[in-house]
């Protein structure tokens, strides 16, 4: 009897990490930690969709968006939103510090465009996962070192958090 519950406790012990990591977080194309905490701070600054940043954000940033009928944009989004009620806008960000790889996560579903000297900039990486709890999406892009239009549109709800920043 105590050997069976030295085995139990043994592997409990085991499976705890191991069913932890089974949230989908740990399986993204590169680590997400960094938002994953910066997701999770009470001290994020909050502004409207439309607004311009006057620097880059240090964490994360939650954008309090409009509904989609209402949600102005720079240019026409990409991609038709999936859902019927959706919400969306856009953030205005200034000339970047320098040139190079930027990654822009997202807390939830959506769909991002980032527009920068007038045309959309394609990803050179992307990554997403359904499972992972407070984090649905990472996107690297190679930008210059002039101002950037982010916008998001397809999102259920009426604010989204998005981190900014050179990779890790």
């Amino acid at each position: 009897m105590l050997r069976s519950g030295l085995v139990a406790i043994v592997l409990i012990g085991f499976l705890g990490p191991a069913m932890a990591a089974d949230d989908g977080c740990e399986k993204f194309a590169w680590s997400i930690a960094r938002e994953r905490t910066a997701f999770a701070a009470t001290d994020k600054a909050t502004i409207a969709a439309g607004e311009t940043l006057p620097a880059l954000p240090a964490g994360a940033l939650v954008v309090r968006l409009q509904p989609g009928e209402q949600a102005s944009f720079a240019m026409s989004p990409e991609r038709k939103p999936r859902i019927e009620r959706w919400h969306g806008g856009i953030v205005r960000l200034p000339a970047l510090p320098k040139p190079g790889i930027y990654q822009i996560t997202l807390s939830d579903d959506a769909w991002i465009d980032v527009i920068q000297n007038g045309g959309y900039v394609r990803s050179v990486g992307s990554t997403g996962r359904s499972d992972c709890p407070g984090v649905r999406k990472s996107v690297r892009l190679d930008l210059d070192a002039s101002p950037v239009v982010l916008q998001v549109s397809g999102v259920a709800g009426e604010a989204i958090a998005i981190a900014i920043s050179p990779p890790q």
